[in-house]
């Protein structure tokens, strides 16, 4: 329960850097999708669980002070995060590239739905124009954003949980 009210703090963080800092480090019109980094990297770290939870929550925080559709996100981000949760514990903690081509991939499969959603149903046919202009450079931005947050993140995850660990030199010392 500590634990998931950690996580829905960090949401809540997130989101609050995604409004302020997203504003002042915007590139022509382009900021880093801050909260879809969340699920994917909660669900490569603790599990397809960890990752569905942060996602439908950090998915339901951006529809519903961001986004004009409610459902959507949560939808997606959930999706990611049950992805990612598939290669827990089956690489190390440390490695970046497959977390890095979930982010990649993402991001992409997010923009691309939410141009459907948005603008392809009502007759914007310009997929090229959406494609090199919104979707690549976001997708590029949300990637470097989440270079800069995975080791930070790796290092603030087992601290969430709150449990001590079990080592060996634990059970080797005796009372005498």
């Amino acid at each position: 329960m500590k634990r998931k009210i950690l996580e829905l703090i960090i949401i809540i963080l997130f989101y609050c850097l995604s409004v302020t800092l997203g504003r002042v480090i915007e590139l022509g019109g382009i900021k880093p999708n801050m909260l879809i980094v969340l699920p994917i990297l909660f669900g490569y770290l603790n599990g397809s669980n960890e990752g569905m939870f942060v996602g439908f929550f950090s998915g339901l925080i951006y529809d519903i002070f961001i986004s004009t559709i409610i459902g959507f996100s949560p939808l997606v981000f959930s999706i990611l995060g049950y992805i990612s949760g598939l290669f827990f514990q089956k690489y190390e903690k440390s490695e970046i590239i497959i977390p890095l081509v979930i982010v990649a991939f993402g991001d992409i499969v997010y923009e691309f739905l939410s141009y459907v959603g948005n603008f392809l149903l009502h007759n914007r046919l310009n997929v090229l124009y959406f494609i090199k202009r919104f979707m690549i450079p976001e997708m590029i931005y949300t990637v470097l954003f989440f270079v800069l947050l995975f080791k930070p993140i790796v290092l603030i995850n087992p601290l969430l949980s709150g449990k001590k660990r079990r080592r060996v030199s634990y059970f080797d010392e005796r009372d005498n």
